[in-house]
């Protein structure tokens, strides 16, 4: 199974770029908060824009879509599930379900090819390039009804 992890990999091609996770760790994205929405940089608020780490419960910008043989649903569910309960979260804190968080984490990388370097800016990912600071790569779009390619 495709899955996003924390990479160091083009930290610094952003002035605001952060990487205080672990290498190789998996990560996930809460949803947007209105302080992201208004200011999608992260100026104020960065959870537009960054990734959380599921075992440092830290946060970069930058991810990168490894394929993680033997691993099920199951699995990334209950790696979750773990990284909530040891921040004292629950299901609940959150704008969307579990099942549905899973399924854009799921789909997000199914659809970029491994190794590929993605950012995040609001509910779009994108893929970095590096040497271009201008224009878009194409990137994935989750949404409540799915996903879109860009």
């Amino acid at each position: 199974m495709k899955v996003l992890v924390a990479t160091r990999s083009t930290q610094g091609t952003r002035r605001s770029d952060e990487n205080r996770c672990i290498e190789g760790e998996l990560v996930f994205m809460l949803d947007p908060c209105p302080m992201s929405w208004l200011d999608p940089y992260g100026r104020k608020c960065a959870c537009g824009r960054s990734f959380l780490g599921m075992s440092s419960h830290q946060s970069t910008t930058t991810a990168r879509v490894i394929d993680v043989s033997g691993l099920t649903i199951e699995d990334y569910e209950q790696a979750l599930a773990a990284c909530f309960i040891a921040e004292g979260w629950c299901w609940g804190c959150f704008v969307r379900e579990a099942p549905n968080m899973l399924d854009d984490l799921v789909g997000c990388a199914a659809v970029l090819p491994v190794g590929a370097v993605v950012e995040r800016r609001l509910d779009t990912l994108q893929v970095r390039r590096v040497g271009r600071s201008k224009g878009r790569a194409g990137g994935v779009t989750p949404s409540p009804d799915g996903l879109s390619v860009q």
